[in-house]
């Protein structure tokens, strides 16, 4: 089986306040890209009637969906062909 373009070690993410997201790494080949993802993207995953989320509910919310956030985050890497990181992951990059 061939390895994933970005890898994730769970648990390994923290709030980044100044961008309103949760930021994670990803190890590639070539080293560590930097990924975020929207507290609007963590409040659609965890309840999509829901308008925002807060930075503790948010965190709750990346630990719940870790596994989740980690496919899309591949994808995401994939289909932008690496891009300019930090890599910002929003509500409009929840569909498959």
């Amino acid at each position: 089986m061939p390895r994933a373009s970005v890898r994730f070690e769970t648990r390994d993410y923290a709030w980044v306040a100044e961008r309103d997201s949760v930021g994670f790494v990803g190890m590639t080949d070539f080293g560590e890209v930097e990924f975020l993802i929207t507290a609007d993207a963590l409040a659609e995953l965890h309840d999509p009637e829901l308008d925002g989320i807060d930075p503790e509910t948010a965190m709750e919310v990346f630990v719940e969906r870790e596994t989740d956030i980690h496919r899309i985050a591949r994808r995401e890497f994939v289909k932008r062909l690496g891009g300019e990181p930090p890599i910002l992951l929003t509500s409009a990059d929840l569909d498959d």
